[in-house]
């Protein structure tokens, strides 16, 4: 067997392999064996029919078997004699096996993992942020709390208000005519939420219970439909309901009713959103800093990204884009709509997605960083928690491909553990104090004016 190896790029290979007629005869020698032991020829008991008669009727089968175990096995040996690991299943084409069975050839096309090459990155500096609480960032929380208890009272003696969530029945018209999403009945709408037409929400405060109003609305300009964006149209409006929000004072039966009993006190209650918003700063800064350092590496380091993965990164991604925009109800032919519109955006980030990953695995192996049983068994939990399945859906959903599922595991915990190992090796710097600029600003016109 020969082999000559062509280099597409940095990670595609060519593979031109041509086997020799001797290995072609032999394997046809023993094929045939094998189908003159099941042949089933009339005439002939099984397995006794003549060999002559036995490559008559079964040649162009054998011939075929032949060719797809020869291929593979002349794959196998290409990649083993020439020390190739492909990263994916090659693309066999031209294959070529003449009638008189003296040659087969054929070409492979394989990818494989880039060469990477990373410099030093103990030198790069990431903005140090703070990861203190303030007491606003709390006080935040408890408010959404409240609104989330509050309750609502019927209003009937007096016209919608900021803050009242409103159900009106809304018929829209551009140059008289109506358009399409421009109607419904019974929209619930909290007024100064931000959630509708801006020109039309904020004339929706001060109207009266069960009147018609017809009202003058122009789209903003970056409307995301473009036959309507900037355009003047007319809404006709029927309030039919209002209901004003009543928040839930914020005191020991608030903390009771929200904790379920487990905290009796605003203290406890409070202290208690503390160390979640600690805990939720402390992740959001981390992902902060990881999105910063990889940046940082994926600008030290160039090479090529192997087809396979860039493509299977992009259709996860475009794939997630539409699931998000389904679970946001907004309709299919608008959710592809809006994917087109940011695909090229998508298919960006994915390939930092994929260069990303080769980085960190390359750092891994650097570092020789790997994962432990408790760490995958831990990382299987939080897997578990995440898909909202239990253990045993989890089994039955890797049935058969318990590997597959040991071996994602096995890489997230390294990634993770690799970003938290370059993350402690790179040096964080002090933000600017832009207070002081301002002072050193005001000090010097007030110098000037003097």
């Amino acid at each position: 067997m020969s082999v000559t190896v062509n280099e597409i790029n940095s990670v595609k290979k060519e593979l031109l392999v041509n086997l020799e007629a001797e290995q072609i005869e032999k394997s046809l020698n023993k094929a045939f064996k094998r189908a003159q032991k099941k042949a089933k020829i009339k005439g002939f008991r099984p397995g006794k029919a003549p060999m002559n008669v036995v490559k008559r009727l079964y040649r162009e089968q054998v011939r075929m078997d032949v060719m797809e175990e020869l291929v593979q096995q002349g794959y196998s040996e290409a990649l083993q004699e020439n020390d190739i690991s492909p990263i994916a299943a090659p693309e066999i084409k031209d294959v070529d096996f003449p009638e008189d069975d003296t040659s087969l050839s054929f070409c492979a096309t394989v990818e494989i993992l880039p060469e990477i090459t990373i410099a030093a990155y103990d030198d790069i500096e990431l903005e140090k942020r703070p990861t203190d609480v303030e007491d606003s960032e709390v006080d935040a929380e408890l408010e959404k709390l409240q609104q989330s208890m509050a309750q609502f009272k019927t209003i009937d003696e007096r016209p919608t208000q900021d803050g009242d969530t409103v159900e009106i029945d809304f018929t829209g018209r551009l140059n008289g005519e109506e358009f399409e999403g421009g109607s419904a009945e019974n929209f619930s709408l909290e007024l100064g939420s931000g959630r509708f037409i801006p020109d039309l929400e904020r004339q929706l405060v001060g109207l009266e219970l069960d009147k018609s109003y017809d009202l003058d609305t122009t789209f903003p300009e970056d409307y995301h439909k473009e036959e309507l964006a900037g355009k003047e149209t007319v809404f006709t409006v029927t309030v039919k309901s209002i209901k004003e929000k009543i928040l839930s004072e914020l005191n020991d039966d608030l903390a009771i009713q929200v904790s379920g009993g487990e905290m009796e006190t605003v203290a406890a209650l409070r202290e208690k959103m503390t160390e979640y918003l600690d805990s939720a700063k402390e992740d959001k800064i981390r992902n902060q800093y990881t999105s910063e350092l990889l940046a940082a590496l994926r600008e030290r380091c160039e090479f090529e990204l192997p087809e396979c993965m860039l493509k299977e990164e992009q259709e996860r991604a475009l794939s997630a884009a539409q699931s998000r925009f389904t679970t946001q109800g907004i309709p299919p032919e608008k959710a592809q709509e809006l994917i087109d519109s940011h695909k090229e955006q998508i298919e960006s980030e994915a390939a930092d997605t994929v260069k990303n990953t080769l980085i960190l695995e390359k750092m891994a192996e650097l570092e020789k960083i790997e994962s432990t049983p408790d760490e995958v068994g831990e990382r299987f939990q939080k897997f578990i928690q995440s898909s909202g399945s239990n253990a045993q859906d989890v089994f039955e959903q890797f049935k058969g491909r318990e590997g597959e599922l040991t071996g994602m595991l096995q890489r997230e915990v390294i990634l993770d553990k690799t970003i938290s190992y370059l993350l402690d090796k790179v040096s964080y710097k002090e933000p600017e104090a832009q207070d002081e600029a301002k002072t050193e600003s005001a000090s010097n016109k007030t110098t000037d004016n003097e």
